[in-house]
């Protein structure tokens, strides 16, 4: 069984996003398995293919792709000056929308299971990681960046 993630409280989202990569989860050597069954169907991050901002072949390329890597390698990718690319996000990072919506689903008691994978500059697509299984339960779909407010 991985390790439980304590709820963070930090300023700082990106000293929390270097920490918790350095976690070592039970399942980091594994393939992340993707579930669709939590996906938010209202709201400003509703996860629904018929969006007029969705971009269904992006979508499956790139889940296509991570489908391809560990998590360990996931968690490894980075872009402008190292930033992780995929990392959980700290609850003091969340923005007001996304504070509703995870009020909204019940999901409370996961926040420091929140988990974004960047798709592409501005695109998100974020979940729940699993901590005892390689499972991504996907519920956001995140067009520009608004879920997690960027510090810069």
């Amino acid at each position: 069984m991985g390790q439980k993630r304590t709820k963070n409280t930090r300023k700082d989202s990106r000293q929390y996003q270097k920490e918790t990569a350095k976690i070592p989860n039970s399942n980091d050597r594994e393939y992340p398995v993707w579930t669709f069954k939590d996906v938010d169907r209202d709201g400003k991050f509703k996860f629904d293919p018929a969006r007029a901002d969705f971009d269904a072949k992006n979508f499956l390329q790139k889940v296509i792709s991570l489908s391809t890597m560990t998590w360990a390698e996931i968690i490894k990718q980075t872009h402008d000056n190292g930033k992780s690319k995929q990392h959980f996000l700290s609850s003091d990072s969340l923005s007001k929308e996304a504070t509703e919506r995870i009020a909204a689903k019940k999901l409370e008691d996961l926040t420091d299971q929140i988990f974004s994978f960047a798709f592409s500059n501005k695109l998100r697509v974020i979940g729940i990681r699993e901590t005892d299984t390689p499972t991504f339960r996907v519920i956001w779909y995140d067009a520009e960046h608004k879920f997690s407010l960027s510090k810069k």
